[in-house]
This record gives C-alpha cells, sequence and structure tokens, in this order.
C-alpha cells in the first residue's frame, strides 16, 4: 500500500523495494516542501490512480521486482503519461545508463545521491515537464479555430 504525505503542488513518486530507502528518500523531499507517494514496485504504482493534472516527477530504483524502471517508463509512455523519470542505482552500468538516456529519462543517479544533487535533479525535471505542458497547451490553442464550433 503506498505512503503518502501532502504538502504542495508537486508531488514526487518514488518506487523502491527497500522500504527503508523510500523512507530516506520521502523524508529529505518533504523537508524540501515536496508531497511524496512511496511505492514498492512498477506495477504497484501502475495500479494507483494518479492525477493527470497535476505536476509530478518519479524517481526510481532501476532494479525492482516485476517491471524494471525502464520497464516502467515504456508502459507509462503508452498510457500517454509524460511524468519524468528519474532512476537510482546501485549497481552503475554503463550500457544501462545509456540505455536509459536512450528511453528518455530525465536523469541517472548512482547511489548513495548527493542530497543537493538529487534535489537539483528533481527540480530540473519538474522544470522541463512544466515547459513540456505549457508548449503542449500553446500548440493545441493554435490549432483550435475560434471562429469555428468546438465539437
Amino acid at each position: 500500500m503506498p505512503s503518502t504525505k501532502r504538502k504542495s503542488k508537486f508531488v514526487i513518486y518514488i518506487i523502491d523495494p527497500d522500504q527503508q530507502a523510500v523512507s530516506n528518500l520521502m523524508k529529505l523531499f518533504e523537508r524540501t516542501g515536496f508531497e511524496t507517494v512511496g511505492y514498492s514496485s512498477a506495477e504497484e504504482f501502475l495500479a494507483a490512480e494518479q492525477d493527470p493534472a497535476r505536476f509530478g516527477c518519479i524517481v526510481s530504483e532501476m532494479k525492482l521486482p516485476g517491471a524494471d524502471g525502464l520497464e516502467l517508463l515504456t508502459e507509462l509512455r503508452n498510457r500517454n503519461s509524460w511524468l519524468p523519470l528519474i532512476i537510482l542505482t546501485g549497481d552503475p552500468d554503463v550500457s544501462r545508463a545509456v540505455n536509459a538516456l536512450h528511453h528518455k529519462v530525465s536523469d541517472y543517479l548512482v547511489k548513495p545521491v548527493v542530497e543537493r544533487e538529487m534535489i537539483k535533479s528533481i527540480r530540473a525535471a519538474m522544470r522541463g515537464a512544466i515547459s513540456a505542458r505549457v508548449s503542449a497547451r500553446r500548440n493545441s490553442r493554435r490549432t483550435n479555430h475560434p471562429a469555428e464550433p468546438q465539437v
């Protein structure tokens, strides 16, 4: 069952089978003013209801029971979710990192992560998500023709 703390309009979804890691990340992000929700697997996250109107970011361990971090990203894109994904790993591998970046993860960080770098990565991912949403809205407005009826 996911654990949740509400504090801001931004939510960080943390996915890691290590509940101590989830707890530590939740504390870090809550001290920074973010809302957090923790999950132990990609399947648990995917089964949960997320509000598509909320700005958020996913921080996920690469190695998860069942689907791994990249399979999670693929499934999110199949569902038309463009939440940014930051991959964490305790087992760095150059080919995995390159593969993750080709899949358009927001960042690929090796544990242990310096808190300042983690927060910097979260903020960059959030800025990117906000910019993408604003651009998408502008583009959709340009394609609508106000003189024509909206169906």
